[in-house]
Protein backbone atom coordinates (compact mmCIF):
# COMPACT_ATOMS: atom_id res chain seq x y z
CA UNK A 1 0.00 0.00 0.00
CA UNK A 2 2.64 2.10 0.77
CA UNK A 3 4.78 2.15 -2.49
CA UNK A 4 1.08 2.71 -4.26
CA UNK A 5 0.60 6.33 -1.92
CA UNK A 6 4.36 7.11 -2.77
CA UNK A 7 3.30 6.77 -6.77
CA UNK A 8 -0.08 8.79 -6.20
CA UNK A 9 2.34 11.59 -4.60
CA UNK A 10 4.66 11.75 -7.13
CA UNK A 11 2.30 11.90 -9.81
CA UNK A 12 0.20 14.31 -8.22
CA UNK A 13 3.75 16.48 -8.10
CA UNK A 14 4.26 16.20 -11.76
CA UNK A 15 0.54 16.85 -12.68
CA UNK A 16 1.12 19.72 -10.62
CA UNK A 17 4.25 20.89 -12.14
CA UNK A 18 3.24 20.52 -15.20
CA UNK A 19 -0.03 22.58 -14.60
CA UNK A 20 1.81 25.30 -13.23
CA UNK A 21 4.14 25.32 -16.19
CA UNK A 22 1.07 25.75 -18.81
CA UNK A 23 -0.15 28.41 -16.47
CA UNK A 24 3.80 30.14 -16.82
CA UNK A 25 3.67 29.93 -20.81
CA UNK A 26 0.00 30.67 -21.34
CA UNK A 27 -0.30 33.52 -24.24
CA UNK A 28 -3.80 34.33 -22.60
CA UNK A 29 -5.27 36.80 -25.38
CA UNK A 30 -2.81 36.86 -28.15
CA UNK A 31 -3.43 34.48 -30.61
CA UNK A 32 -1.00 32.08 -31.25
CA UNK A 33 -0.18 32.73 -34.66
CA UNK A 34 1.84 35.20 -33.49
CA UNK A 35 4.66 32.96 -32.55
CA UNK A 36 5.82 31.69 -36.12
CA UNK A 37 5.34 34.69 -37.42
CA UNK A 38 7.66 36.10 -34.80
CA UNK A 39 9.90 33.72 -34.87
CA UNK A 40 10.22 34.38 -39.44
CA UNK A 41 10.36 38.10 -38.16
CA UNK A 42 13.31 38.19 -36.12
CA UNK A 43 15.41 35.49 -38.10
CA UNK A 44 14.71 38.04 -41.52
CA UNK A 45 14.96 41.22 -39.71
CA UNK A 46 18.28 40.41 -37.45
CA UNK A 47 19.57 36.55 -38.62
CA UNK A 48 19.10 34.99 -35.55
CA UNK A 49 16.83 31.52 -35.25
CA UNK A 50 14.89 31.60 -31.81
CA UNK A 51 12.74 28.49 -30.90
CA UNK A 52 9.06 28.58 -30.07
CA UNK A 53 9.22 28.79 -26.18
CA UNK A 54 11.58 31.56 -26.45
CA UNK A 55 9.37 33.30 -29.42
CA UNK A 56 6.41 33.05 -26.54
CA UNK A 57 7.81 35.07 -24.45
CA UNK A 58 9.00 37.52 -27.01
CA UNK A 59 5.85 37.99 -28.30
CA UNK A 60 4.18 38.73 -24.75
CA UNK A 61 6.96 41.37 -24.04
CA UNK A 62 5.66 43.00 -27.61
CA UNK A 63 1.79 42.45 -27.33
CA UNK A 64 1.12 42.58 -23.70
CA UNK A 65 0.12 45.44 -21.63
CA UNK A 66 1.85 46.52 -18.48
CA UNK A 67 5.10 48.31 -16.99
CA UNK A 68 7.14 44.80 -16.29
CA UNK A 69 6.59 42.99 -19.60
CA UNK A 70 9.78 43.21 -20.53
CA UNK A 71 11.42 42.23 -17.26
CA UNK A 72 8.98 39.23 -17.29
CA UNK A 73 10.50 38.16 -20.55
CA UNK A 74 14.16 38.39 -19.78
CA UNK A 75 13.60 36.86 -16.76
CA UNK A 76 12.07 33.79 -18.38
CA UNK A 77 14.38 33.18 -21.05
CA UNK A 78 17.15 33.79 -18.95
CA UNK A 79 15.56 30.72 -16.98
CA UNK A 80 15.12 28.52 -20.57
CA UNK A 81 18.83 29.49 -21.03
CA UNK A 82 20.24 28.62 -17.76
CA UNK A 83 18.30 25.01 -17.82
CA UNK A 84 20.53 24.22 -21.25
CA UNK A 85 23.39 24.85 -19.36
CA UNK A 86 24.19 28.24 -20.40
CA UNK A 87 26.11 30.24 -17.07
CA UNK A 88 23.63 32.63 -15.18
CA UNK A 89 25.61 35.89 -16.55
CA UNK A 90 25.80 34.56 -20.07
CA UNK A 91 21.64 33.74 -19.81
CA UNK A 92 21.38 37.14 -18.53
CA UNK A 93 23.06 39.11 -21.42
CA UNK A 94 21.59 36.78 -23.89
CA UNK A 95 18.22 37.21 -22.83
CA UNK A 96 18.83 40.76 -22.54
CA UNK A 97 20.07 41.31 -26.08
CA UNK A 98 17.33 38.92 -27.73
CA UNK A 99 14.68 40.87 -25.87
CA UNK A 100 15.85 44.09 -26.90
CA UNK A 101 16.76 43.59 -30.41
CA UNK A 102 13.25 41.80 -30.70
CA UNK A 103 11.11 44.28 -28.80
CA UNK A 104 13.85 47.72 -28.52
CA UNK A 105 15.60 48.95 -25.94
CA UNK A 106 13.28 51.46 -23.64
CA UNK A 107 16.23 53.11 -22.65
CA UNK A 108 17.76 54.64 -25.35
Amino acid sequence: MSSRRRSDQSSSNLNKFIEQRRRETNLGEIPGILVPVWQIKIRERFGISVDREIAEYIVLAAHERGTWRRQRAIRKIERIFQLRGETPEDSRKKAKQVVDLAVGNNEQ
